[in-house]
């Protein structure tokens, strides 16, 4: 991997080259997404979700506030499996059998949309008022369609209440969401791209990573929210307990039947307004028994290809918060997410200057996490897609107690979800840095999938932090030089003035090669480039 202080163009983005390598599933992040529509709501909120659609246990908070709150994401007992069946799929995500689309509708899987009638509508209308109520194509992928969405829920955490709105019910909340939608469970039929639908075991894989880390997620805040309630220190009003970076998941349902006519006017209207984008084929062509897999995600803005990153403080939040969560899901879940290129890094904006708390692990002398606050500097990441991920899932007790029955095999301690990576096209993709970190993997695995190697973690941090320094905003470099002369000491001011910035970038130089050499997440928080542990 070349040196982020090299100069000179790199090679085209991964938008230009994606096509060559159709196995990664970058997004676009192009979208229109208008002011969200409220339609009068039914008194009883709980009216219009379907199937137990709220995810979680209510519970009174800790918050002064006593506001509801909901404890964390429900995961089913999940055990891992070699073999993956329909069932298996269904109950992972709380269900017997799939929704009926002909029947409920997109509304059956909690989405709010308008009452509308087609007799009264022509479909330019309704697609008008629909794209009103925040129901726009915002994407697509290898396997999936993506989708926004207004959702509606009552259980809502703290964290929530930064990203959602009021419903018009006492403890509704309003917010806009993300569908991403897979084909999946027919052999015959092809998805958008003309490749083959996800397998079975494949989406299992992503089901259980993506509700486990959401989880973690949320128990990560809870522990944050309860440390400083212990030691009687309130959040200060610009404070969040962020804890981690993982898309937080609201639902994940399987649906069958032909995709409801509302998606396929939002596809339509995203075709016309971006034909360069829209290389899959509009999907009406399914079977009446298709299956589909809706994951219900939080917006997490646009893409990190798509963001502006306009210093070098923005960009150290970026990697700083990262890497605070690789480093969490590394610990608890031995997690690696194999496929974080800047298409599954979604960054967001906020007007104020946030600070966001995490905990950061012992290291040396120290035995204790450390609760500590890093300011954002008006940027917030997200990660998402763990379509390629390996983590191990911790059933605990309450999980387990859940299940039906355990399999006559399950070890707890060999509950490792993973994707075997044997499709040779995923290394053998030219043009990009994206696809020399793919066969930097697979060198450090020796095609062992299975096993953890926290150090391909490191691999795509330091992918990340060259497309920032390179491709992104090459300027950034100079601030870097800058801050990293601010480290050399006293000693730093005899040096003449015409050597001190070939001194600033050998120390940046020294830096990098660190961060690069560095075995595991946890060991890149210690770098000097990240700047955490203080002396």
């Amino acid at each position: 991997m070349a040196n982020a202080l090299d100069d000179g163009d790199m090679t085209p983005s991964i938008s230009t080259v994606a096509q060559s390598v159709s196995i990664t599933d970058t997004l676009s992040s192009r979208a229109r997404i208008s002011e969200p529509f409220r339609p009068s709501l039914p008194p009883d909120p709980q009216l219009r979700l379907s199937n137990g659609s709220a995810i979680g246990r209510m519970s009174t908070s800790g918050d002064v506030s006593g506001e509801l709150e909901i404890e964390e994401t429900r995961v089913p007992f999940l055990p891992a499996r070699r073999y993956v069946q329909k069932a298996h799929i269904l109950a992972a995500c709380g269900q017997t059998s799939p929704i009926d689309w002909v029947a409920g509708g997109l509304q059956a899987c909690g989405v709010l949309l308008p009452e509308l009638d087609s007799f009264q509508h022509s479909d330019v209308q309704m697609g008008e008022l629909e794209s009103e109520s925040g129901l726009c194509k915002i994407g697509e992928a290898t396997y999936s369609e993506v989708f926004s969405a207004q959702w509606r829920y009552v259980p809502r955490t703290r964290y929530d209440n930064f990203n959602s709105k009021r419903g018009k019910v006492k403890g509704e909340r309003l917010m806009q969401v993300a569908l991403k939608i897979i084909p999946f469970g027919n052999s015959s039929v092809k998805s958008g791209t003309g490749e083959p639908q996800t397998t079975l075991r494949d989406l299992y894989q992503e089901i259980g990573a993506t509700l486990a880390l959401s989880r973690l997620s949320e128990r990560e805040r809870t522990k944050l929210q309860e440390a400083r309630l212990q030691v009687k220190k309130p959040l200060k009003p610009k404070e969040r307990e962020l804890g981690a970076n993982f898309v937080k998941a609201f639902r994940v349902c399987i649906c069958q039947g032909p995709l409801p006519p509302p998606l396929l006017r939002a596809w339509d209207r995203w075709k016309a307004e971006y034909p360069d984008l829209c290389e899959n084929m509009r999907p009406d062509y399914y079977p009446p028994n298709q299956l589909f897999a809706v994951f219900v995600l939080e917006m997490g803005g646009e893409t990190l290809e798509n963001a502006a990153v306009a210093t070098w403080k923005e960009a150290r939040s970026i990697i700083r918060q990262l890497a605070l969560s690789m480093a969490l899901a590394e610990r608890h879940n031995q997690f690696e997410h194999r496929d974080l290129h800047w298409g599954n890094i979604m960054v967001t904006r906020s007007n104020s200057n946030l600070t966001f708390l995490y905990q950061l692990p012992p290291t040396g002398a120290r035995v204790k996490s450390a609760l500590m606050s890093i300011p954002s500097y008006k940027v917030r990441c997200t990660i998402i897609d763990y379509t390629l991920s390996r983590l191990h899932i911790d059933n605990d007790d309450s999980d387990a107690a859940a299940a039906a029955s355990k399999p006559a095999s399950y070890d707890p301690a060999k509950n490792v979800f993973y994707v075997a990576l044997k499709d040779e096209s995923l290394f053998q993709g030219q043009g990009d840095i994206q696809y020399d970190v793919y066969r930097q993997m697979r060198q450090c695995s020796k095609d062992d999938w299975e096993a953890f190697h926290p150090h391909t973690n490191v691999m795509w941090l330091t992918y990340a932090l060259q497309k920032i320094l390179v491709t992104k905003a090459p300027e950034i470099k100079h601030e870097l030089v800058e801050f990293a002369e601010t480290k050399l000491g006293p000693a730093f001011d005899a040096v003449p003035p015409e050597l001190k910035r070939a001194a600033g970038q050998e120390l940046l130089k020294r830096w990098i090669r660190e961060f690069e050499q560095c075995e595991s997440t946890s060991d890149v928080l210690k770098c000097a480039l990240l700047d955490l542990y203080k002396s």
